[in-house]
């Protein structure tokens, strides 16, 4: 009996380590309230205003840019939810949620906004790809530290998120179906999955803090997704037209596979199941959509 109860003891205290030793994830898109949940969040360009159904602060709408900016919402103040932020022509504003306006010069036309937590302190940097040159550029706004890479060329997608858990976003592209991966801590690696035309949907799938590589196949509304823990799955959801918008909806830590149709969303819980809601219109961005290239 002491025996079993000492070997109790011990696997419950190294689990607790282990948990405790786990690095945060990075905020899921469109996760506006910091509850771990993505929200339905679009905004309008045609009047400029983010409208924001946050599954635990309720609904908000926010008049923040103009019909041609980019949103680049992220989590710029590390509280773990995002912030509202628009990329112009090399010039971004950023709305944060614990603080005022920022407005920062940073990049040029052509450049493609690319947030995220490339550092691992908890906050997004600015950063860009530029695709005349394959290269990436990023301002770390907690150090004002400036870096440079060149990675990439012209007609890659960015495809920037942590794929080794270390809490520090990697480089990456995908190229008419390889994927081209820079990793912070377990280095470069190359990963054919996909076709010319797919759109890459990269996201956790299976909740062990990497990044899995993943595509949403236009010609036929399937999702193909290579799993990092749970391995292959391929699933039939939604149609040619449709904007793919996976993110955590149902709050398990896992990326559900989700679509954006005319104002509707069609979600696939991996909790909770089947899912739709009515929010926004035909012209709208959903924001959880921008984070899918």
């Amino acid at each position: 009996m002491k025996k079993l109860f000492a070997s109790l003891l011990f696997v419950t205290i190294f689990s607790s380590f282990a948990l405790a030793d786990r690095i945060p994830p990075p905020p899921m898109p469109s996760d506006f309230d910091g509850d771990g949940r993505g929200d339905l969040a679009v905004f309008r360009p045609s009047n400029g205003v983010w409208y924001l159904n946050r599954s635990q602060l309720g609904f908000i709408s926010v008049q923040f840019g103009i019909s041609s900016d980019k949103p680049a919402a992220a989590d710029y103040d590390g509280d773990r939810g995002m912030d509202i932020a628009v990329y112009r022509s090399g010039m971004w504003y950023i709305q944060t949620r614990t603080g005022g306006v920022i407005a920062i010069q940073f990049g040029q036309d052509g450049d493609i906004p690319q947030p995220a937590d490339y550092s691992g302190d908890g906050k997004a940097d600015i950063a860009v790809f530029r695709p005349s040159n394959g290269a990436w550029y990023i301002f770390d706004l907690s150090t004002n530290q400036f870096s440079a890479f060149q990675f990439g060329q012209a007609g890659d997608v960015p495809v920037a998120t942590d794929y080794d858990a270390d809490g520090k976003v990697d480089i990456a592209v995908y190229r008419n179906g390889n994927w081209y991966i820079q990793r912070s801590r377990d280095g470069f690696i190359g990963i054919a999955f996909g076709q010319v035309g797919d759109i890459p949907v990269v996201a956790d799938y299976d909740d062990d803090g990497k990044a899995d590589v993943a595509v949403f196949r236009p010609s036929n509304g399937v999702w193909y997704l290579n799993r990092s823990q749970l391995g292959f799955s391929a699933t039939q959801f939604g149609n040619s037209t449709d904007k793919p918008v996976p993110s955590n909806y149902d709050g398990d830590g896992r990326a559900d596979i989700a679509v954006y149709r005319n104002g509707e969303w069609y979600i696939q819980g991996s909790r909770d199941g089947f899912m739709t809601f009515g929010f926004g219109n035909t012209s709208d961005i959903p924001i959880a959509y921008v984070f899918v290239p």
